[in-house]
């Protein structure tokens, strides 16, 4: 029965090849590197070893070489079986140091078992010889075998410098991800919370709504009683106090009164139904209860989004509006609206001084189109270029995130959108937002 020396690191590897090389009724020994597999050759004197080329302390190439540098060993044949060098120079290399064939893996069983027999009746039918090769052959094998070694030695630290690559991208973009969740999650909580003082502003601010509307009513009666008394008094000039009544009249300001009365009224239902208006806005912008896609007019987005950022923009800029006949989209309102609203207060924070803040929408065939323009300070190209990138601010340390552009573009291209900027140092920024009609991505619900 002829034995086989097997010699792989992989454990998996060693046992396939010997049930192989059993079930074909070989005797098979095991060695897991070139160091082992030497002394195993020299004990057990086997008829063919099969060895992997790339393996810890002694790897197949050099186990070929020793080999056949052994007087009692260079007889044996030897087949290399990689995975790992499978280029030509690599099988040229292989069989320049003595291997009787070069397998690529994966080989099949009857390839393996057939590859074995013809190194046995080779080993039978060639004569042993204990003719060594020439030096300079020895230094040409050697220098080959370096050039092998090191460009898999360069491959594999061009591989693992990818791979370090593609782990710090990995990283950051889980960081990336990590800040827009945790980003996303303080909008929603600070939506649901104005939602929610919206809802209890809107309870109160209803009945100072009515009560000054009937306030209204009950002073014009008011003023119709009085002004028939005063009419009543001047019909009848020999009443006794008829003087006395207007001097009191007069000392108390009684028509001042009745004319203040109604523009108090006026003004405070004027007031009222500005706080209403913000709490409208205030529901809006937080859309807790539109978290599913629908249908939205951008213009109207974009109105309410300038009330709520509306103290922040008073100060700074006035706020043009060129707004035009635009067709509604299907979106998430309130992830529009975060965008919306990050545009207006990067416009507005942009400000060195008093300057204007331009809105334009229109329509074309690819969609709807919404600009943001200011007068503020604008950015250089290299800044222009990065403005999108998480973790990218030029402000002051504790005075932004560097997320908010970056979770709107992610946002607009969730919507299957584009978002653009153009700026110039001393003149402006413009953002543009582009959006389809319906985007692939959203179903409207």
């Amino acid at each position: 029965m002829y034995s086989i020396l097997v010699v792989d690191d992989d454990e998996l590897g060693r046992s396939m090849l010997k049930l192989f090389l059993q079930d074909a009724g070989f005797m098979v020994h095991s060695a897991v590197d070139g160091a082992e597999a030497l002394q195993t050759a020299r004990s057990e004197a086997p008829d063919v070893i099969i060895t992997d080329a790339l393996m810890p302390i002694i790897d197949g190439f050099e186990l070929c070489r020793q080999c056949k540098m052994d007087s009692s060993l260079r007889h044996i044949p030897i087949i290399i079986y990689s995975g790992d060098y499978d280029r030509e120079e690599d099988q040229r290399l292989g069989l320049s140091m003595g291997a009787f064939r070069y397998l690529l893996k994966p080989s099949s069983a009857e390839t393996i078992v057939k590859t074995v027999n013809e190194a046995l009746s080779e080993s039978i039918l060639t004569p042993r010889t204990d003719s060594d090769s020439s030096l300079d052959e020895q230094m040409q094998v050697l220098r080959s075998y370096n050039e092998v070694l090191f460009n898999k030695l360069e491959a594999k630290m061009q591989q693992l410098e990818e791979s370090i690559t593609r782990h710090q991208k990995s990283e950051e973009a889980l960081k990336v991800m990590h800040s827009q969740i945790i980003q996303q999650e303080k909008m929603a909580s600070i939506g649901q919370l104005a939602a929610g003082v919206a809802h209890e502003i809107n309870n109160p601010m209803g009945f100072i709504s009515s009560n000054l509307t009937t306030l209204s009513r009950y002073a014009e009666r008011l003023d119709e009683y009085i002004a028939r008394l005063h009419q009543s008094l001047e019909s009848c000039p020999s009443h006794p106090d008829t003087e006395e009544i207007d001097a009191m009249r007069k000392k108390l300001k009684v028509e001042y009164i009745i004319s203040d009365i109604r523009e108090l009224v006026n003004e405070s239902l004027d007031g009222a139904t500005r706080v209403k208006r913000i709490v409208q806005d205030l529901k809006s912008f937080s859309r807790v209860d539109q978290a599913e896609s629908c249908r939205v007019n951008l213009n109207e987005a974009l109105e309410t989004t300038i009330n709520i950022a509306w103290n922040e923009l008073k100060y700074v800029a006035t706020v043009e509006r060129h707004f035009g006949d635009i067709p509604d989209v299907v979106c998430y309102p309130q992830q529009l609206n975060q965008v919306f609203l990050n545009l207006l207060l990067n416009a507005a924070q942009s400000m060195e001084k008093p300057g204007s803040i331009t809105l334009r929408t229109w329509s074309d065939d690819s969609g709807v189109c919404v600009s943001v323009a200011d007068t503020g300070k604008g950015m250089p190209e290299e800044v222009r270029q990065r403005i999108f990138e998480p973790f990218f601010t030029t402000k002051e340390p504790g005075k932004g995130t560097g997320l908010g552009l970056s979770i709107s573009a992610d946002i607009v291209h969730k919507h299957a959108g584009d978002i653009t900027v153009e700026s110039e140092v001393g003149q402006g920024t413009t953002f543009t937002v582009r959006l389809p009609l319906a985007s692939p991505t959203i179903a409207l619900k």
